[in-house]
């Protein structure tokens, strides 16, 4: 494996999200210049009732400028673990608690200095409303286990953004 070298990297944006522009020398000798979307560690939670019910969030996300449904997610607090961000995520988002949270598999992505934590959260139990954001606005619902599963195999649904994640948990549980 080749390896790059960076030569130089520049903060272009700094907002809710950072962007920075890396200039890097290529195996090949060329210099290429890359934009890196400065992105902090979070997790996203797979969480399931005592039934087996899917519990997933829907809400409207700006980058597609549509209603996304997706599993809860969020950013860590400093010093916080993924087990624990999942915790309070689950329960600010949705007012489900967990009884176990499982930590999966973390990943990272190309473009983004973002690192991602999968976590399963088991036999969650529904407890009080919702504590969102003034910038959140997201429904609860919940799909039973063959809902679920044609719900994230139905290729004509573009809305759902953790597959992943959903073939993770489903793996785990055995229930593919």
């Amino acid at each position: 494996m080749l390896y790059w070298q960076k030569i130089h990297e520049d903060l272009a944006y700094d907002g809710w999200r950072k962007m920075w522009q890396k200039l890097f020398l290529l195996p090949n000798g060329k210099k290429s210049t890359f934009d890196v979307i400065g992105n902090g560690p979070y997790i996203s939670v797979a969480a399931f009732t005592p039934e087996g019910d899917a519990i997933l969030i829907r809400q409207y996300r700006p980058g597609p400028e549509i209603i996304l449904t997706s599993c809860c997610e969020g950013y860590l607090d400093k010093g916080e673990s993924p087990e624990e961000a999942a915790r309070r995520e689950l329960m600010e988002e949705t007012g489900y608690e967990a009884e176990e949270i499982i930590l999966l598999k973390a990943k990272r992505s190309a473009y983004s200095t973002e690192y991602q934590y999968f976590l399963l959260a088991t036999n969650c139990r529904w407890k009080k409303d919702q504590k969102l954001d003034e910038n959140e606005f997201i429904d609860v619902f919940t799909l039973s286990l063959p809902e679920f599963r044609a719900f994230i195999k139905d290729k004509k649904d573009h809305t759902f953004v953790n597959i992943d994640l959903a073939y993770l948990a489903l793996d785990y549980l055995g229930s593919l």
